[in-house]
């Protein structure tokens, strides 16, 4: 699953992705500082299965403390929109096939009210709203033109599988289709689609294949709770969430030089602040202070949104020897995998590999030891064992 971040200029989109990443991509107080696309690796948060099944777990990927799971999900940082990208102004709309296979979005808003949907210094009383605003309509734009492009190849498709076919390069799915039909009120006869079906059936694909979270950002500036609350206030039907990607990233660089613990919950100074320069010292107690203050970053609120409430993953652990809940290493629960809420063992074979899925045999509830029927929907933490003819 990939994670596209979206907004306007001078937004923090860039210090966001460093923030979820702990990478390097280029961060500056001018438009455009991100031109190619960046791509990384974020941490999800959740609990390890471990927990109930007291035992020690051991991570190929990611790690596990404290029994809190952390996996890998995939990040993609694009150039900033302006308003008219779709006219070739700004950038232009070419970044947009670097969106394609995202599976939901984050529109990057500036809490602080301090910077226009250009990335320029907003005037006086300017509608933070406008950040996500325009990028939706830029995005449903891009939409319409991809269904309108593929218009005359729909009227000749004998069913939503082969129009599907069509549309699978911008990550739309059967399931999006037959609900974005019955959202738009277009006929379901689609040799009868008028170029307003299209614009209104591509606005509601947008919608479903590529969920929308706001990351309300530079929560530690002044004036950003009050943006907060008119951005919740003027977009209800959006999931707003109150982010400091600035502090994130700070209490990170902190911890990984030793200066500080930080668990996502907590910051505790470890450094003797006695042997710090005087500017250092007020650095860190400013950290701390700050998230005192707000309570959080909201880095992990904000993957927790997208993943288990937009996208209604669940995590699932293989394992092949479901005695001692470990692969044939012997390591215990190497692997947690994210998939939709509804997903079968099957679909955890496919996502393992081709080859298990078609040469499936069973599966085992490793808890119970009991076999899974095939069909048989997956709960969250449910750990799993594999039986294939390949």
């Amino acid at each position: 699953m990939l994670v596209g971040l979206v907004g306007g200029p001078n937004k923090g989109k860039s210090t966001l992705f460093n923030a979820l990443t702990h990478g390097s991509a280029a961060v500056a107080d001018y438009p455009f500082t991100t031109i190619d696309p960046n791509k990384g690796v974020a941490f999800l948060d959740f609990p390890c299965a471990c927990q109930g099944l007291g035992v020690a777990c051991f991570p190929r990927y990611g790690k596990c403390v404290n029994g809190i799971r952390s996996v890998p999900v995939n990040v993609i940082d694009v150039a900033g929109l302006v308003p008219g990208a779709h006219e070739g102004k700004g950038k232009g709309n070419e970044f947009l096939s670097d969106l394609s296979q995202a599976s939901a979005l984050v529109c990057v808003a500036d809490a602080s009210g301090l910077t226009d949907e250009f990335g320029n210094p907003a005037p006086a009383g300017y509608d933070v709203s406008r950040d996500v605003s325009f990028v939706e309509e830029e995005l449903d734009r891009w939409f319409g033109k991809v269904v309108a492009r593929n218009s005359q190849r729909f009227s000749r498709a004998k069913g939503l599988g082969e129009i599907e076919q069509i549309l699978s390069g911008v990550g739309v799915r059967e399931s999006h289709l037959q609900e974005a039909i019955k959202q738009s009120g277009v006929a379901p006869e689609w040799a009868k689609w008028h170029e307003r079906d299209f614009l209104l059936l591509a606005a509601a694909l947008r919608k479903l294949s590529k969920p929308i979270v706001v990351a309300a950002n530079k929560m530690d500036m002044p004036r950003a709770q009050e943006n907060l609350t008119k951005l919740q206030q003027a977009l209800p039907d959006h999931s707003v969430i109150a982010i400091a990607a600035d502090l994130e990233l700070a209490l990170s660089k902190a911890m990984e030089k030793g200066l500080v613990e930080y668990d996502g919950k907590g910051v505790k100074i470890t450094a003797d602040l006695s042997a710090q320069p005087p500017v250092m010292k007020a650095a860190l107690e400013r950290l701390k202070a700050t998230f005192e203050k707000l309570g959080t970053t909201g880095v992990q609120t904000l993957l927790h949104k997208i993943f288990f409430e937009k996208l209604d993953c669940i995590a699932v652990f293989p394992v092949q020897d479901e005695r001692k809940y470990a692969d044939h290493l012997g390591r215990v629960l190497p692997d947690a995998i994210l998939l939709p809420k509804g997903s079968t063992a099957v679909d955890l074979a496919g996502a393992i590999h081709s080859d298990l899925a078609k040469g499936f045999l069973y599966a085992v509830d490793a808890r119970t030891k009991m076999r899974m029927g095939r069909d048989e929907p997956l709960a969250d933490g449910s750990v799993v064992k594999i039986v294939s003819a390949n």
